[in-house]
C-alpha cells in the first residue's frame, strides 16, 4: 500500500477498510507515474512566527496522511488570520500535548494558504506527530472541521493548495489526487 493518500481520520477498523477498498477499486488508487510538482507559494516559519523546535528526524518518506485540524475555531480563509490560527496549534501541540513542535508538516487553509509546519519541513524529514506511529510519512491537514456537528466547507482553493503541496513535497512520481 504504499504511495496511498490516507485520511489521517480513520483509525483501527475504518483504515483497513479504506485500505481494502483502495485495494478492491484501483481505479481510485493514486497514479504513480506522475512528475514531482513545482514548489506552491507557502508562508515559512519566520512567516508566521513559529517557535524554536528540535525534533528528531527520518531516513525516508513514503507516506502522506492527510488530516483536518477539527478545531472550530481553526477555520478561515484569510491569510493573516491563518498565521494566527497555525501559532495556536503550534501552541496547543507544544504546551498542551508536550510535542517537541506542531505536528503537521504543512498546513493549509479554507483560503488555499499553505503555511509550512514542522521545523525543516521544506527541505528535510522531520519525523511528524500526527499519526499513530509517523514513521516515514509526512503530515498534510486542513484548517477546519468537516464533519458533524459543524462541517465547515472544504473549499476548492483548500484541496488545490493540499494537492500542490502533496504533489511538490513527497518523493518524484507521486500523485497527489
Amino acid at each position: 500500500m504504499k504511495n496511498i493518500i490516507t485520511p489521517g481520520f480513520l483509525k483501527g477498523t475504518s483504515r483497513k477498510l479504506y485500505a481494502v477498498a483502495i485495494l478492491a477499486f484501483p481505479v481510485l488508487a493514486p497514479t504513480l507515474e506522475a512528475p514531482k510538482g513545482p514548489q506552491p507559494s507557502i508562508c515559512t516559519r519566520s512567516c508566521w512566527g513559529a517557535r524554536n523546535s528540535s525534533c528528531s528526524t527520518m531516513s525516508a518518506l513514503n507516506r502522506a496522511i492527510v488530516h483536518h485540524t477539527a478545531g472550530t475555531g481553526d477555520y478561515t480563509t484569510n491569510y493573516e488570520t491563518g498565521k494566527a490560527k497555525v501559532r495556536g496549534v503550534q501552541n496547543y501541540h507544544m504546551d498542551s500535548n508536550g510535542w517537541c513542535d506542531i505536528g503537521y508538516h504543512f498546513l493549509v487553509n479554507a483560503g488555499g494558504h499553505i503555511y509550512e509546519g514542522r521545523k525543516n519541513s521544506m527541505t528535510g524529514l522531520p519525523r511528524g506527530a500526527h499519526d499513530g506511529c509517523n514513521a516515514n510519512s509526512f503530515g498534510f491537514t486542513v484548517m477546519g472541521y468537516y464533519h458533524p456537528p459543524y462541517n465547515q466547507s472544504f473549499t476548492t482553493a483548500s484541496r488545490n493548495s493540499l494537492e500542490a503541496v502533496i504533489a511538490w513535497r513527497m518523493p518524484s512520481a507521486w500523485s497527489p489526487y
